[in-house]
């Protein structure tokens, strides 16, 4: 080999290095370059966890991982700073998507992703005394007033109520003056936390956190924060069709039936909100979810069916 020839060679190897040196950088930097845009971009990621495991995750139709019995989590590092579409799979279960926005040089997180199964088992409750119907409730609304019915007889708590629920050992409720209560069992000295509440409102249930209050009226779902003083709603959604029943499955999740036909859905309403039917037989069911043992109670007729367990 000539002198000549061999210098060329020197000359490209050194090209090469300073023009590829910057590019292996930037990609153990976790740069890219964006073809789109036609330009070279900060990446960012993705973290989810899921609930039950094992799962399969999908972003952007490209499976990237799965969890597992050890790791129910995924972390997908080097996406585009741009919408991706996340699908989580697993068999016998309803499939969960959702559009993430990754921003350069972040992580966008889903923390609370629960999959509900196709076919939900449920059973018959043989024990009616262990069937929350049929217990007798401790508060009730009678002719618009809250009565405490644990003594021999009723006593009332508060005037002119339209809904409310029981936390530990207090009370909310909404008033007819468009106010939001808190108090304890006696209903004396009753805190405002909100001085002008949603209307119309039928129900109310707080979180099992304690950190939401989530209300409903025939058509509408809507949640807002306890301790946000400024009564920000966040709507859930709104149907053509008939609303009662609503109830907190866990933090991210609630359940209602919605036209006799038992709904799950998720709360997080960036983009799609994730809901699916329960599949029962049961005509026009009243349903309860019990916080303790996390099952679905549905009353349809004289019978009472329980399921398994739905969430963590």
């Amino acid at each position: 080999m000539s002198k000549k020839i061999r210098l060329i060679i020197l000359i490209v190897c050194v090209v090469l290095f300073f023009s590829m040196t910057p590019v292996i950088i930037g990609y153990s930097l976790g740069y890219r370059i964006d073809l789109e845009q036609k330009k070279l971009v900060a990446t960012g990621g993705i973290y989810l966890r899921v609930w039950p495991s094992p799962a399969e995750v999908l972003i952007d139709s490209k499976s990237v991982a799965q969890t597992s019995g050890i790791s129910n989590s995924v972390f997908t590092q080097n996406l585009l700073p741009k919408n991706h579409i996340v699908l989580v799979k697993k068999d016998g279960y309803f499939d969960y998507q959702k559009t993430l926005e990754v921003k350069e040089k972040e992580v966008t997180k889903l923390e609370h992703i629960t999959l509900f199964k196709k076919n939900i088992a449920f059973q018959a409750l043989v024990e009616k005394t262990q069937s929350p119907f049929e217990k007798k409730q401790q508060f009730a609304i009678k002719t618009g007033n809250l009565y405490d019915n644990s003594l021999t007889k009723p006593v009332l708590v508060a005037k002119n109520v339209i809904a409310f629920d029981t936390f530990q050992n207090n009370l909310y409720w909404v008033s007819k003056d468009g106010a939001f209560y808190k108090s304890d069992f006696t209903g004396k000295t009753p805190e405002k936390i909100f001085e002008s509440f949603y209307s119309p409102v039928t129900s109310i249930k707080i979180s099992p956190d304690h950190s939401r209050v989530l209300y409903c009226n025939d058509y509408e779902i809507l949640y807002s924060y306890l301790n946000d003083k400024t009564f920000n709603k966040v709507f859930l959604n709104r149907f053509s069709e008939k609303i009662s029943d609503c109830f907190w499955l866990n933090n991210d999740y609630v359940v209602f039936t919605l036209n006799g036909k038992i709904k799950i859905s998720e709360i997080d309403t960036n983009n799609e909100i994730n809901i699916i039917e329960v599949q029962v037989d049961a005509k026009n069911p009243k349903i309860y979810f019990s916080q303790q043992d996390k099952k679905l109670y549905i009353q349809t007729g004289t019978s009472t069916l329980v399921s398994e367990q739905l969430t963590q």
